[in-house]
Order: C-alpha cells, then structure tokens, then sequence
C-alpha cells in the first residue's frame, strides 16, 4: 500500500485527508476528516470509556489501528485532560506516511488555539518505535507493524478500529481478528469503529462483544461500539 500514490483532497468540513486512488479508498471520510475522527473515536470511544470506566482506573490504555494521518491520536492527546486519566496511546500502522505528505495536510491551522506541549507537525516527527511522554497525562508509541503480526504485552481498555474499508482490506475485518481485539481488551474495554458492517457486527458478537449499532457521523447512518463484557 505504501507503493500506491495518495493524493490530498478536502472533506466537507474543510479539512483534508488522502485518497488513494488505486484503492479508491480515503483515509477519512469525504464528509468531513476532522468530524469524523472526533465523532466516532472521541465522542463514541475515549469520552464514552470515561463515564462508564471505574473511578479506580487511574490510566487509559489505547490501541489505534491505524495510524494514518495522525489525526485521531492527536485528538486524543489534545483531549487528554479532559477525561483526567493519564493515557498510555499504541498506534500500528504497517504503512507510514511520509512525514512530507503530512506536512502538505497542513492540520495545524485547524488546532491553533489548542496547542498543548506540541503541534500537530511536530507530534508527526515523533520517532517511530519509541515511547514519547507527550505531556504529563499523554504518552505514545507507533509501531510499524501488521496488526495480525502485533503481540500485545498488556491488556487494552479501548481499541479504535480504523483500518480501510472492507472492500480495499477485507482480511483486516475478518472474524479472526475480532477475536483478537476481544482477547486484548481489559473486561468493560471498548472497541470502537466507524464501520458499520453486518459481517463484522457479527463477528464481534460471535468473539463475545456486547455489540450496538449507533448513529453515525454525518453522510454515515451507522457506526460500531463493542464492549467487552
């Protein structure tokens, strides 16, 4: 994948994302990038997790898959403070985006009145394979690496799903690694996604997943929650 030519485009709420022809497949959707990404994996997953997770829980363990753009894990670190936990952050990509590219998406001129410790491009050069303490609530590492290839150390509170779609990865949302995500989870995790499939609703439900279908972001009827019960 990371042999096929991206281009920028801009979504519906102005802000851009990458579309990668071959595939014909976006990073984000065309409905809006940054809408989105705060809708389904902010809203519906890391604020959803704070209200429902054990006061004793001081820490918020996060697996993205994947990386992408960036965009969700840095909305994740400028969310931190809000859900008062300190969030340790793992994000995979098997596919990195040249830190060029990211740089022609020009993010930083949606968060200038948001900056905490770092801006969106500098957050981008953050070497990958090492662990970064971002902030006092907020650290990360990226890993480049297949999610069916990853081995987990410790257990996940949530999992933000935001492979490609189906038709450009179906092996990606194959019941195998619903299983997986189940397996990794701390029990009450959350596995988050903006895929609203029936298969894939299946296949979490078979791997144990107390599933909801929920409203989408906009141009989206449906997106996934999963609990691990």
């Amino acid at each position: 994948m990371q042999k096929f030519n991206k281009v920028a485009i801009t979504t519906e709420d102005g802000t851009p994302t990458l579309y990668i022809e071959k595939l014909k497949e976006l990073y984000h959707s065309r409905y809006g990038a940054l809408t989105e990404s705060q809708f389904v994996y902010i809203n519906e997953g890391l604020i959803h997790w704070s209200k429902v997770s054990s006061d004793a829980n001081d820490k918020c363990r996060v697996l993205e898959l994947g990386y992408g753009t960036g965009l969700i894990a840095f909305l994740t670190y400028l969310n931190s403070s809000k859900i008062k936990k300190k969030i340790d952050y793992t994000s995979l990509e098997a596919y990195p985006i040249s830190i060029t590219q990211l740089k022609e998406l020009n993010y930083d001129q949606f968060f200038k009145e948001k900056y905490q410790t770092k801006n969106f491009e500098e957050f981008s050069k953050l070497k990958w394979e090492l662990k970064h303490q971002v902030a006092t609530n907020f650290s990360i590492i990226k890993k480049e690496i297949l999610f069916e290839k990853f081995i987990a150390s410790d257990l996940y509170d949530i999992i933000f799903y935001d492979a490609f779609g189906a038709h450009a990865q179906p092996e990606i949302w194959a019941p195998e690694l619903m299983k997986k995500c189940f397996d990794i989870l701390k029990p009450g995790g959350v596995w988050v996604s903006y895929c609203a499939k029936g298969s894939v609703r299946r296949g979490l439900k078979i791997s144990g997943f107390d599933v909801k279908r929920l409203p989408g972001p906009p141009g989206k009827r449906e997106m996934l929650r999963g609990i691990k019960t």
